[in-house]
Formats: structure tokens, C-alpha cells, sequence
């Protein structure tokens, strides 16, 4: 099943996910909120990060925030 995401979309329901949550979201509390598929939404993070989007927080889960 293809929904067709594209990278405006998913960065403002990243964004907005990210802004309700100040200490960071973990990729399946990210993929839980934007009800977008944790492997797809891991490729989008990538990108996120190169262009310095958002950073990875340094602990023991994977956690986002901008």
C-alpha cells in the first residue's frame, strides 16, 4: 500500500509531534503520532537529520528533537 508521502507533509507532522513533546520522541512514538509507518518515517528522519533538520539526542533510546 503506497500512500504517497511526501517530504513538506511528513516534516510538518514531524514538527508538530516534535513541538508537543519538548524532550524528544523515540522513532516509534514518532510513527505512533504521525500515524506514519516507522520504516518510512525512518527515511524521512534521515533526511531530516543531513539537512540539520532536526539532531538525535545523545541516550540510551533513539529519541528526535528539534
Amino acid at each position: 500500500m503506497n500512500y504517497g508521502y511526501n517530504f513538506e507533509e511528513v516534516k510538518k507532522k514531524v514538527f508538530y509531534a516534535l513541538s508537543q513533546n519538548y524532550s524528544g520522541l523515540s522513532g516509534i512514538e514518532l510513527a505512533l503520532k504521525t500515524k506514519i509507518n516507522r520504516m518510512t518515517l525512518t527515511k524521512y528522519l534521515n533526511l531530516m537529520l543531513a539537512q540539520g533538520l532536526i539532531r538525535k539526542k545523545k541516550s540510551e533510546l533513539l529519541m528526535y528533537g528539534t
